[in-house]
């Protein structure tokens, strides 16, 4: 931290988000202060896919789940759980969600991430190869499957969607999926391979590079938890649990699903979720190892080969942050990933849970806050904050510098709630 105790920048949020933020700061020449309690474990980053993909341009507010609501509502669906305790609390977020389940609303979110992804894989190759990181990175494309012919014509919207953006990808016949995909013991009607996806293979290690890269570069690395941010005559400042403050010309919200909470202490309120993940690891003891991440849309699970053994991640659970882990989800995921891929032991007892931050219309909240010049808010990605976290850490140290943004930032603005 520089000599008077103020930094240009304080980011609070340690995850991809944050870190890459961090790295974009220093890089342009700014004393930085990365506020983040420390326990990787607990970031959302740590917990995903590993997925950079070229194509997430869709929101979970999709038109057909509107059908599905009332499967949802009873919980019979492992696709999406509600955990009944956070109900009143994700009230907001639910009402609207359920507006923005229409065509229209896709299309416009389509068009707001298609730049903000489209140099997504990119920058993170950038910024691995220079703290050294290209190793946890792969090109291999990751795979949509399709149990039935009916299935995969139900995608042909998102199909529309993924063309009229020029999002590459190669359709797999089922009776070709064996030779392209031999770990697959599950036959499929259709295999959807979206060709220009990365992915990670070690998440949490790579979110930690960033983060050893910063404080390399110069980061005052501050283990603590943030209570509070306020303005201040000529900044802003961070209050951290015991009472001590860290000062700076901007500070950056980037803390994930503890964003919304943190973001109370300014006086807004944003209808927000935390869309609650579970994984596991097994040992992969099939024949042919699993060489691309795999998402079977009829199970309801992602299965990401890491290095430590092959992922398994359920579908989502909406409930507020810091509700008890129920891996129920899990249960189902992995039984359904087992008649998919040859899975071995369990690799670890207990699974990992953690909360993604996510908006009602799926667009990240990126910008300067609308009442608080000094406040940067980046936080709300949902399940892209892995993939676009080097570009989001670049448009945050384009907006603390006062650049042109690299990315045109109005569908993400704050002020849209």
């Amino acid at each position: 931290m520089s000599g008077a105790g103020r930094v240009d920048v304080a980011i609070v949020g340690g995850g991809m988000v944050g870190s890459a933020s961090a790295l974009a700061c220093l890089e342009r020449g700014m004393t930085v202060a990365l506020i983040d309690p420390g326990e990787i474990r607990d970031a959302a980053s740590y917990g995903n896919a590993g997925v950079i993909s070229r194509g997430s341009l869709f929101p979970m507010a999709m038109p057909g789940l509107l059908s599905k609501l009332p499967r949802y509502a009873l919980n019979q669906d492992p696709a999406v759980r509600v955990d009944y305790g956070s109900l009143l609390s994700v009230m907001p977020w639910l009402m609207a969600f359920v507006r923005r389940c229409n065509v229209a609303s896709v299309r416009e979110v389509a068009k707001a991430l298609d730049p903000f992804c489209a140099g997504a894989y990119d920058e993170h190759w950038r910024v691995a190869g220079e703290i050294g990181a290209r190793h946890l990175i792969e090109k291999r494309g990751w795979i949509k499957l399709y149990r039935t012919e009916e299935a995969f014509a139900s995608s042909a919207f998102e199909r529309e969607i993924l063309a009229q953006y020029n999002v590459a990808t190669e359709l797999i016949d089922g009776a070709e999926l064996p030779q392209f995909e031999p770990a697959l013991k599950r036959r499929f009607a259709k295999g959807l391979w979206f060709t220009e996806t990365g992915s990670v293979t070690d998440p949490g290690g790579l979110v930690q590079l960033y983060g050893e890269a910063a404080r390399l570069r110069g980061a005052d690395i501050v283990k603590a938890r943030a209570s509070s941010i306020a303005e201040t005559a000529n900044g802003a400042a961070v209050r951290l649990e015991g009472g001590r403050t860290i000062e700076a010309g901007t500070v950056v919200l980037a803390a994930g699903a503890a964003g919304g909470d943190l973001a109370r202490t300014l006086g807004y309120r944003f209808p927000f979720a935390a869309e609650r993940g579970y994984h596991r690891h097994f040992a992969d003891a099939g024949e042919f190892k699993l060489s691309r991440p795999i998402h079977d849309t009829g199970g309801a699970y992602v299965v990401s080969p890491m290095q430590a053994g092959l992922r398994v991640l359920s579908g989502v659970q909406l409930a507020r942050h810091g509700v008890p882990l129920n891996p129920v989800q899990l249960v189902h995921a992995e039984a359904e990933a087992g008649g998919t891929v040859a899975l071995g032991a369990s690799l670890e007892q207990e699974p990992w849970g953690g909360s993604r931050p996510s908006t009602p219309d799926g667009l990240p909240i990126i910008g300067r806050a609308p009442r608080h010049p000094h406040v940067i808010f980046a936080f709300g990605h949902g399940h892209i904050g892995l993939g676009t976290g080097p570009i989001t850490g670049k448009l945050v140290a384009e907006l603390a510098t006062g650049a042109k943004p690299s990315v045109p930032l109005e569908p993400f603005r704050a002020e849209r709630w």
